[in-house]
Protein backbone atom coordinates (compact mmCIF):
# COMPACT_ATOMS: atom_id res chain seq x y z
CA UNK A 1 0.00 0.00 0.00
CA UNK A 2 1.49 3.09 -0.97
CA UNK A 3 1.47 6.28 1.21
CA UNK A 4 -0.27 4.36 3.88
CA UNK A 5 1.09 6.26 6.88
CA UNK A 6 -0.92 9.15 6.03
CA UNK A 7 -3.85 6.84 3.93
CA UNK A 8 -7.20 8.05 5.51
CA UNK A 9 -9.20 5.43 7.80
CA UNK A 10 -11.43 4.59 5.12
CA UNK A 11 -8.46 3.88 2.37
CA UNK A 12 -6.86 1.70 5.01
CA UNK A 13 -9.79 -0.56 6.20
CA UNK A 14 -10.60 -1.01 2.66
CA UNK A 15 -7.24 -2.06 1.95
CA UNK A 16 -7.19 -4.50 4.77
CA UNK A 17 -10.40 -5.98 4.15
CA UNK A 18 -9.46 -6.61 0.37
CA UNK A 19 -6.04 -7.84 1.14
CA UNK A 20 -6.56 -10.19 4.28
CA UNK A 21 -9.67 -11.56 3.53
CA UNK A 22 -8.88 -15.09 5.46
CA UNK A 23 -7.75 -13.14 8.71
CA UNK A 24 -10.87 -10.88 8.53
CA UNK A 25 -12.68 -14.30 8.74
CA UNK A 26 -11.19 -15.77 11.75
CA UNK A 27 -11.90 -12.39 13.02
CA UNK A 28 -15.48 -12.41 12.65
CA UNK A 29 -15.81 -16.24 13.54
CA UNK A 30 -13.41 -15.71 16.78
CA UNK A 31 -15.77 -14.56 19.51
CA UNK A 32 -15.12 -12.90 23.18
CA UNK A 33 -18.08 -15.13 24.54
CA UNK A 34 -18.02 -18.54 25.93
CA UNK A 35 -21.52 -19.39 24.03
CA UNK A 36 -25.14 -17.45 22.96
CA UNK A 37 -25.93 -17.71 27.27
CA UNK A 38 -22.53 -17.61 28.55
CA UNK A 39 -21.48 -14.10 27.22
CA UNK A 40 -18.25 -12.07 28.00
CA UNK A 41 -19.25 -9.07 30.44
CA UNK A 42 -16.50 -6.91 28.99
CA UNK A 43 -17.29 -7.45 25.55
CA UNK A 44 -21.04 -8.21 24.46
CA UNK A 45 -20.13 -6.84 20.91
CA UNK A 46 -19.11 -10.43 20.77
CA UNK A 47 -16.61 -10.99 17.68
CA UNK A 48 -13.33 -10.16 17.03
CA UNK A 49 -14.10 -8.06 14.07
CA UNK A 50 -17.31 -6.17 15.64
CA UNK A 51 -14.97 -4.75 18.69
CA UNK A 52 -11.93 -4.23 16.19
CA UNK A 53 -14.25 -1.80 14.13
CA UNK A 54 -15.52 0.09 16.98
CA UNK A 55 -11.85 0.64 18.03
CA UNK A 56 -10.81 1.93 14.72
CA UNK A 57 -13.61 4.35 13.97
CA UNK A 58 -12.77 5.61 18.21
CA UNK A 59 -9.21 5.93 16.55
CA UNK A 60 -10.73 8.08 13.72
CA UNK A 61 -13.32 10.40 15.86
CA UNK A 62 -10.62 10.76 18.85
CA UNK A 63 -7.08 10.48 17.45
CA UNK A 64 -7.46 11.64 13.69
CA UNK A 65 -4.25 12.95 13.47
CA UNK A 66 -2.50 10.16 15.19
CA UNK A 67 -1.45 7.40 11.90
CA UNK A 68 0.22 5.64 14.23
CA UNK A 69 -2.50 5.12 16.41
CA UNK A 70 -4.45 4.62 13.05
CA UNK A 71 -2.68 1.59 12.30
CA UNK A 72 -2.33 0.25 15.84
CA UNK A 73 -5.90 0.28 16.16
CA UNK A 74 -6.70 -1.43 13.16
CA UNK A 75 -4.30 -4.48 13.89
CA UNK A 76 -4.41 -4.84 17.98
CA UNK A 77 -6.07 -7.79 18.44
CA UNK A 78 -5.43 -9.90 15.12
CA UNK A 79 -3.41 -12.19 17.04
CA UNK A 80 -6.89 -13.04 19.47
CA UNK A 81 -8.40 -15.91 16.88
CA UNK A 82 -5.21 -17.81 17.05
CA UNK A 83 -4.93 -17.85 21.14
CA UNK A 84 -8.39 -17.65 21.93
CA UNK A 85 -9.07 -21.10 24.63
CA UNK A 86 -11.58 -21.72 26.47
CA UNK A 87 -12.28 -22.02 30.01
CA UNK A 88 -15.31 -24.22 30.65
CA UNK A 89 -15.32 -24.52 34.45
CA UNK A 90 -15.35 -20.86 34.42
CA UNK A 91 -17.68 -20.32 31.12
CA UNK A 92 -14.77 -17.95 29.87
CA UNK A 93 -12.84 -17.66 27.20
CA UNK A 94 -9.36 -16.10 27.52
CA UNK A 95 -6.34 -14.52 25.15
CA UNK A 96 -3.41 -15.51 26.85
CA UNK A 97 -0.42 -12.43 25.90
CA UNK A 98 -2.63 -12.22 22.69
CA UNK A 99 -0.85 -8.66 22.37
CA UNK A 100 2.49 -9.96 21.40
CA UNK A 101 1.05 -12.19 18.81
CA UNK A 102 -0.77 -9.22 16.96
CA UNK A 103 2.12 -7.29 16.93
CA UNK A 104 4.13 -9.83 15.60
CA UNK A 105 1.35 -10.90 12.87
CA UNK A 106 1.10 -6.97 12.23
CA UNK A 107 4.46 -6.84 10.55
CA UNK A 108 3.02 -9.38 7.81
CA UNK A 109 0.39 -6.74 7.22
CA UNK A 110 2.70 -3.72 7.30
CA UNK A 111 5.21 -5.42 5.35
CA UNK A 112 2.93 -4.92 2.40
CA UNK A 113 3.01 -1.12 2.59
CA UNK A 114 5.67 1.37 1.98
CA UNK A 115 5.69 2.54 5.68
CA UNK A 116 9.96 2.62 7.16
CA UNK A 117 11.18 0.35 9.56
CA UNK A 118 10.91 2.71 12.44
CA UNK A 119 7.63 3.61 11.32
CA UNK A 120 6.56 -0.27 11.80
CA UNK A 121 8.50 -0.87 14.79
CA UNK A 122 6.92 1.81 16.05
CA UNK A 123 3.52 0.47 15.82
CA UNK A 124 4.56 -3.03 16.99
CA UNK A 125 5.80 -1.72 20.37
CA UNK A 126 2.53 -0.08 20.40
CA UNK A 127 0.50 -3.37 19.96
CA UNK A 128 2.72 -5.07 22.30
CA UNK A 129 2.36 -2.93 24.86
CA UNK A 130 -1.26 -2.21 24.45
CA UNK A 131 -2.76 -4.20 27.37
CA UNK A 132 -0.26 -3.06 30.47
CA UNK A 133 -1.74 0.38 30.59
CA UNK A 134 -4.42 -0.63 33.01
CA UNK A 135 -1.73 -1.85 35.27
CA UNK A 136 -0.60 0.50 36.26
CA UNK A 137 -4.15 2.26 37.38
CA UNK A 138 -5.55 1.91 40.65
CA UNK A 139 -9.13 0.64 41.90
CA UNK A 140 -9.72 4.50 42.59
CA UNK A 141 -8.30 5.74 39.65
CA UNK A 142 -4.68 6.63 40.51
CA UNK A 143 -2.09 6.04 38.33
CA UNK A 144 0.71 3.81 40.11
CA UNK A 145 4.18 5.51 40.78
CA UNK A 146 6.32 2.50 38.90
CA UNK A 147 5.31 4.04 35.27
CA UNK A 148 7.74 6.32 35.10
CA UNK A 149 10.10 3.36 35.86
CA UNK A 150 8.10 0.57 32.95
CA UNK A 151 8.19 3.15 30.64
CA UNK A 152 11.83 5.02 31.08
CA UNK A 153 13.01 6.36 27.36
CA UNK A 154 9.65 5.64 25.81
CA UNK A 155 8.10 8.80 25.81
CA UNK A 156 6.85 8.77 22.43
CA UNK A 157 5.40 5.26 23.13
CA UNK A 158 3.71 6.24 26.09
CA UNK A 159 2.25 9.11 24.04
CA UNK A 160 0.45 7.32 21.60
CA UNK A 161 -0.22 4.44 23.86
CA UNK A 162 -2.96 6.35 25.65
CA UNK A 163 -4.88 7.15 22.75
CA UNK A 164 -4.27 3.52 21.17
CA UNK A 165 -5.68 2.56 25.02
CA UNK A 166 -8.65 5.05 25.10
CA UNK A 167 -10.14 4.28 21.14
CA UNK A 168 -9.96 0.24 22.77
CA UNK A 169 -11.48 0.34 25.93
CA UNK A 170 -13.89 2.68 24.58
CA UNK A 171 -14.58 0.83 21.76
CA UNK A 172 -16.68 -2.12 23.11
CA UNK A 173 -20.40 -2.96 25.45
CA UNK A 174 -19.94 -4.43 28.62
CA UNK A 175 -22.63 -5.83 31.54
CA UNK A 176 -24.25 -3.16 33.15
CA UNK A 177 -23.48 -4.44 36.46
CA UNK A 178 -19.72 -3.97 35.75
CA UNK A 179 -19.05 0.00 36.55
CA UNK A 180 -16.29 1.52 34.97
CA UNK A 181 -14.52 5.39 35.02
CA UNK A 182 -15.75 6.05 31.60
CA UNK A 183 -14.75 9.72 32.23
CA UNK A 184 -11.06 8.30 33.44
CA UNK A 185 -11.21 6.40 29.80
CA UNK A 186 -11.92 9.54 27.84
CA UNK A 187 -9.49 11.63 29.68
CA UNK A 188 -6.64 9.21 29.30
CA UNK A 189 -4.18 11.27 27.36
CA UNK A 190 -4.98 14.50 29.90
CA UNK A 191 -4.55 12.34 32.90
CA UNK A 192 -1.57 10.31 32.01
CA UNK A 193 0.13 14.02 30.63
CA UNK A 194 2.20 14.79 33.63
CA UNK A 195 3.68 11.20 33.22
CA UNK A 196 4.84 11.61 29.77
CA UNK A 197 5.55 15.07 30.42
CA UNK A 198 8.08 13.62 32.52
CA UNK A 199 9.36 11.17 30.13
CA UNK A 200 12.40 11.49 27.98
CA UNK A 201 13.03 9.15 24.89
CA UNK A 202 16.31 8.96 25.75
CA UNK A 203 18.74 6.92 28.41
CA UNK A 204 21.75 7.90 29.87
CA UNK A 205 23.33 5.12 32.63
CA UNK A 206 27.17 6.22 31.94
CA UNK A 207 29.76 4.14 30.06
CA UNK A 208 31.57 0.77 31.52
CA UNK A 209 34.24 -0.54 30.68
CA UNK A 210 32.71 -4.53 29.49
CA UNK A 211 29.52 -5.37 27.22
CA UNK A 212 26.66 -7.41 28.52
CA UNK A 213 24.26 -8.03 25.25
CA UNK A 214 21.13 -9.90 25.38
CA UNK A 215 19.98 -10.80 22.21
CA UNK A 216 15.90 -11.41 21.93
CA UNK A 217 14.08 -12.43 19.10
CA UNK A 218 12.45 -16.07 17.61
CA UNK A 219 14.12 -18.02 15.80
CA UNK A 220 14.49 -16.97 12.05
CA UNK A 221 14.43 -13.27 12.88
CA UNK A 222 18.27 -12.63 12.25
CA UNK A 223 20.29 -12.79 15.35
CA UNK A 224 22.63 -15.60 14.22
CA UNK A 225 23.60 -12.97 11.09
CA UNK A 226 23.89 -9.82 13.74
CA UNK A 227 26.39 -12.03 15.96
CA UNK A 228 28.35 -13.06 12.77
CA UNK A 229 28.78 -9.19 12.16
CA UNK A 230 28.73 -7.80 15.45
CA UNK A 231 30.62 -10.25 18.02
CA UNK A 232 34.26 -9.02 17.89
CA UNK A 233 36.18 -10.15 20.37
CA UNK A 234 32.94 -10.92 22.40
CA UNK A 235 32.06 -14.30 24.03
CA UNK A 236 29.13 -15.99 22.66
CA UNK A 237 26.74 -17.68 24.99
CA UNK A 238 25.03 -20.21 22.67
CA UNK A 239 22.81 -23.29 23.80
CA UNK A 240 21.85 -23.88 20.13
CA UNK A 241 25.93 -24.41 19.26
CA UNK A 242 26.29 -26.58 21.77
CA UNK A 243 23.24 -28.47 20.83
CA UNK A 244 24.55 -28.71 17.48
CA UNK A 245 27.93 -29.46 18.84
CA UNK A 246 26.24 -32.84 20.70
CA UNK A 247 24.28 -33.79 17.05
CA UNK A 248 27.87 -33.31 15.29
CA UNK A 249 29.51 -36.12 18.09
CA UNK A 250 26.75 -38.03 17.50
CA UNK A 251 25.77 -37.84 13.42
CA UNK A 252 22.76 -36.06 14.06
CA UNK A 253 20.87 -33.39 12.73
CA UNK A 254 19.58 -30.31 15.32
CA UNK A 255 16.44 -31.39 15.85
CA UNK A 256 17.40 -35.38 16.56
CA UNK A 257 19.69 -33.97 18.48
CA UNK A 258 17.84 -31.60 20.43
CA UNK A 259 15.13 -34.66 21.18
CA UNK A 260 17.68 -36.79 22.24
CA UNK A 261 19.19 -34.52 24.74
CA UNK A 262 15.27 -33.95 26.30
CA UNK A 263 15.24 -37.90 27.02
CA UNK A 264 19.20 -37.98 28.54
CA UNK A 265 18.99 -35.27 31.08
CA UNK A 266 22.46 -36.57 32.56
CA UNK A 267 23.96 -35.98 28.87
CA UNK A 268 21.97 -33.02 28.62
CA UNK A 269 23.59 -31.18 31.92
CA UNK A 270 26.97 -32.90 31.29
CA UNK A 271 27.50 -31.32 27.76
CA UNK A 272 25.03 -28.19 27.43
CA UNK A 273 24.36 -26.74 30.80
CA UNK A 274 27.48 -27.24 32.33
CA UNK A 275 29.98 -25.58 30.01
CA UNK A 276 27.36 -23.35 29.07
CA UNK A 277 27.35 -22.00 32.63
CA UNK A 278 31.38 -22.57 33.05
CA UNK A 279 31.70 -20.24 29.97
CA UNK A 280 29.37 -17.52 31.65
CA UNK A 281 31.80 -17.79 35.02
CA UNK A 282 34.74 -17.62 32.87
CA UNK A 283 33.80 -14.45 31.01
CA UNK A 284 32.67 -12.48 33.95
CA UNK A 285 36.09 -13.54 35.39
CA UNK A 286 38.50 -12.20 32.86
CA UNK A 287 35.84 -9.42 32.38
CA UNK A 288 35.03 -9.64 28.99
CA UNK A 289 32.43 -8.67 27.09
CA UNK A 290 29.64 -11.16 26.40
CA UNK A 291 26.30 -12.12 23.83
CA UNK A 292 23.86 -13.89 25.20
CA UNK A 293 22.48 -15.48 21.68
CA UNK A 294 19.26 -17.27 22.67
CA UNK A 295 15.53 -16.44 22.41
CA UNK A 296 14.99 -14.87 25.98
CA UNK A 297 11.73 -13.75 24.87
CA UNK A 298 10.53 -13.70 29.09
CA UNK A 299 11.31 -10.86 31.42
CA UNK A 300 12.53 -13.62 33.20
CA UNK A 301 14.27 -15.27 30.93
CA UNK A 302 16.58 -12.28 30.45
CA UNK A 303 16.60 -11.17 34.16
CA UNK A 304 18.77 -14.18 35.07
CA UNK A 305 21.36 -13.33 32.85
CA UNK A 306 21.56 -9.68 33.80
CA UNK A 307 21.67 -10.65 37.67
CA UNK A 308 25.08 -12.64 36.72
CA UNK A 309 26.68 -9.43 35.56
CA UNK A 310 28.00 -6.87 37.68
CA UNK A 311 27.58 -2.71 38.09
CA UNK A 312 30.94 -2.67 35.74
CA UNK A 313 28.99 -3.94 32.34
CA UNK A 314 26.87 -1.94 30.14
CA UNK A 315 23.61 -4.24 29.93
CA UNK A 316 22.33 -4.30 26.34
CA UNK A 317 19.59 -5.34 24.39
CA UNK A 318 19.02 -6.28 20.69
CA UNK A 319 15.25 -6.94 20.62
CA UNK A 320 15.08 -9.11 16.66
CA UNK A 321 11.53 -8.87 15.05
CA UNK A 322 9.77 -9.87 12.14
CA UNK A 323 6.37 -11.15 10.89
CA UNK A 324 4.99 -14.23 12.27
CA UNK A 325 3.88 -15.73 8.99
CA UNK A 326 7.95 -15.00 7.26
CA UNK A 327 9.39 -16.46 10.89
CA UNK A 328 7.48 -19.98 9.82
CA UNK A 329 8.74 -19.89 6.29
CA UNK A 330 11.57 -19.37 6.97
CA UNK A 331 12.02 -21.96 9.83
CA UNK A 332 10.15 -24.51 7.05
CA UNK A 333 12.93 -23.21 4.49
CA UNK A 334 15.92 -23.51 7.08
CA UNK A 335 14.40 -27.08 8.38
CA UNK A 336 14.51 -28.83 4.81
CA UNK A 337 18.47 -27.18 4.62
CA UNK A 338 19.82 -28.16 8.19
CA UNK A 339 17.39 -30.43 10.08
CA UNK A 340 16.59 -27.72 11.84
CA UNK A 341 12.86 -28.42 11.98
CA UNK A 342 10.66 -25.70 14.19
CA UNK A 343 6.97 -26.14 14.13
CA UNK A 344 4.72 -23.24 13.76
CA UNK A 345 3.02 -24.79 16.76
CA UNK A 346 6.54 -24.21 18.48
CA UNK A 347 7.07 -20.49 16.92
CA UNK A 348 3.34 -19.45 18.21
CA UNK A 349 4.65 -20.48 21.60
CA UNK A 350 7.42 -18.71 22.08
CA UNK A 351 6.02 -15.52 20.48
CA UNK A 352 3.11 -15.46 23.06
CA UNK A 353 5.79 -15.98 25.77
CA UNK A 354 7.43 -12.54 24.38
CA UNK A 355 7.34 -9.26 26.49
CA UNK A 356 8.67 -5.76 25.00
CA UNK A 357 12.15 -5.72 26.82
CA UNK A 358 12.25 -2.03 28.92
CA UNK A 359 14.31 -0.23 30.54
CA UNK A 360 13.30 -1.15 33.95
CA UNK A 361 14.91 -3.97 33.43
CA UNK A 362 18.76 -2.65 33.85
CA UNK A 363 19.41 -2.17 30.21
CA UNK A 364 21.72 1.14 28.99
CA UNK A 365 20.80 0.41 25.93
CA UNK A 366 17.73 -1.26 23.61
CA UNK A 367 18.17 -1.49 19.94
CA UNK A 368 15.61 -2.95 17.26
CA UNK A 369 16.52 -5.07 14.11
CA UNK A 370 13.55 -5.85 11.90
CA UNK A 371 14.15 -8.31 8.98
CA UNK A 372 11.39 -7.44 6.50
Amino acid sequence: MKNALTATHNEVLIWFLQNFKELVQDMKDSQHAFSDTSLNPYHLENEIYTHTLMVFKNSEVLSNENNYVKWSTLLHDIGKPSTREEVPERERVRFINHESVSAFMSLDILDKTDMTKEDKIHIFKIIARHGDLFHFITSDGKIKEDIFQSFEGEKRLLSDLVHQVRADASGRFFSPEFTEDNKMVMRLPEEFEYVINGLTDEVYRGEKPHNLTILVGPPCAGKSTWVEQNKGNAIVISRDALVEEVGRKRDMNYSEAFQFLLKNKEIERKEVSDPLHRAVQEARRNKQDVIIDMTNMSKKSRRKWINQFEKDYNKNCVVFIRGFEALVECSKIRGKATGKNITRGIIMNMVRNFTLPNYSEGYSKIEYVYLD
